[in-house]
């Protein structure tokens, strides 16, 4: 199919070429600004472009059934956009189109008046997800289909749906303990009035009428609670065995592992490397949120000759953040911690600390680390790793209360100046 151009269309409201002999969608329609109706069923569109209806942008009702869109869907790029420009659609009716799912992206638009979508005889699998501004749907036809159940982020998806009629007729439901979740639902929904002529296939491979399944579902319930019980007992009871036995294990030669870990501690520290050039003078370490302050720590430290690595702009492209973190770590003298509210609550942020503890601890470097303790935080409100190596560290306060002596922010930048510098630079200066 060409592109089409009607001429002198503009009072045309109804455009119906139901059943046409069209061997291909790939085109688009001109001259039908003000068509309401188009009906383009039984067309063949194993071949179609996205924006075949992007002309129709007053289009209320949609005919499409039996048209082949499910294979012209896959064969498109960005087949989402297919009725991005028809968002005044009231009715769709995307019936028998072999469709195995909805493009993602179909119905996420902000439909003003979508009342009615049709998606019966295809192959769909999963709820399809609607755009949260759409709240007009009344219906939506889903029978015949190879639904199985309803997970819970499909139920909340229907229920953020508002008062809609949800008809499931025909599709291939499962009542097992696997679908509990979903057999409740049904039963306490209002929003599936075919309800009474859905079937579903047991665990026994037996079919039957779900509102059976539905009406006996407390004893339902309870025999899927003790078929779980055994096996879980069994678990539990295994996992508490082994837990005591590791326990005991561990208590009985606790002080024989720690003088292991000892030995193999003072045999790194004795093991001096001729040198080791750092890339970095320090890793910052932060939480996001506290990024704008954190980039003028940043500025204003590097203005004093210093070289930091910040993750922002030093983190390789295509590399994970675990890999990034290491190598940040192990190619920096220091670490700095910036302790925020929000540093304590990150993942991320203890991950760093523990694997700046254990690097600290294999390199015989406990005194690389610097803690920057910006919020007003306690001792004992830090974390563990910290409180840990709480004496072998380097901690600056960042001056929060102007009221006390010498708090201020050019004694606290001297401090970091002092701590970021290497000890054979101090000490010429010193003698100096």
């Amino acid at each position: 199919m060409a592109n089409i151009n009607i001429i002198n269309g503009h009072n045309l409201r109804v455009l119906s070429c139901k059943n046409s002999v069209i061997w291909s969608c790939e085109g688009s329609f001109v001259g039908v600004i003000n068509v309401e109706y188009f009906d383009m069923s039984g067309w063949t569109c194993e071949k179609l472009s996205v924006d075949l209806l992007y002309g129709f942008p007053n289009l209320q009702t949609l005919k499409a059934s039996g048209s082949r869109l499910g294979k012209g869907f896959v064969n498109i790029a960005g087949a989402g956009s297919f009725l991005s420009k028809n968002l005044r659609l009231h009715d769709i009716n995307l019936s028998s189109n072999k469709m195995n799912s909805i493009p993602n992206g179909l119905f996420l638009r902000p439909f003003e008046q979508l009342t009615s979508v049709n998606m019966s005889y295809n192959n769909l699998k999963i709820f399809p997800k609607f755009h949260a501004s759409i709240k007009t749907l009344k219906i939506i036809d889903l029978t015949f289909n190879s639904l199985t159940y309803f997970n819970t982020e499909q139920i909340e998806r229907i229920k953020r749906l508002g008062e809609v009629d949800i008809f499931l007729r025909g599709n291939p439901f499962q009542c097992s303990c696997k679908t509990l979740q979903f057999l409740k639902w049904l039963g306490q929904s209002k929003r599936v009035p075919d309800i009474s002529d859905l079937t579903c296939v047991t665990e026994k491979a037996s079919r039957i009428f779900m509102s059976e399944v539905i009406s006996n579902l407390k004893t339902f319930e309870i025999s899927c609670k003790t078929k779980f019980w055994l096996p879980f007992a069994v678990s539990i009871t295994s996992i508490i065995i082994l837990a005591m036995i590791l326990t005991v294990v561990f208590f009985r030669y606790k002080y024989a592992v720690e003088y292991f870990l000892l030995r193999i501690k003072m045999k790194m520290r004795n093991y001096k490397e001729l040198k080791h050039e750092y890339t970095y003078d320090a890793f910052i370490s932060h939480s996001h949120t506290d990024l704008e302050w954190v980039k003028q720590f940043h500025d204003s430290v590097t203005s004093m000759g210093f070289e930091l690595c910040l993750d922002a702009k030093d983190f390789i492209v295509g590399n994970g953040i675990a890999e990034n973190v290491m190598n940040a770590i192990d190619s920096s003298r220091k670490v700095i911690f910036i302790i925020t509210h929000d540093f304590l609550k990150s993942t991320w942020g203890s991950y760093e600390m523990e694997m700046t503890r254990m690097h600290a601890f294999q390199k015989g470097r406990e005194d690389m680390v610097i803690v920057v303790v910006k919020d007003e935080i306690k001792v004992t409100d830090m974390p563990d790793i910290l409180k840990s190596m709480w004496f072998k560290i380097t901690c600056i306060q960042w001056p929060n209360d102007g009221n006390l002596p010498y708090n201020t922010k050019e004694i606290f930048y001297e401090k970091m100046k002092m701590s970021l510098t290497k000890k054979e630079e101090t000490l010429t200066y010193s003698r100096n």
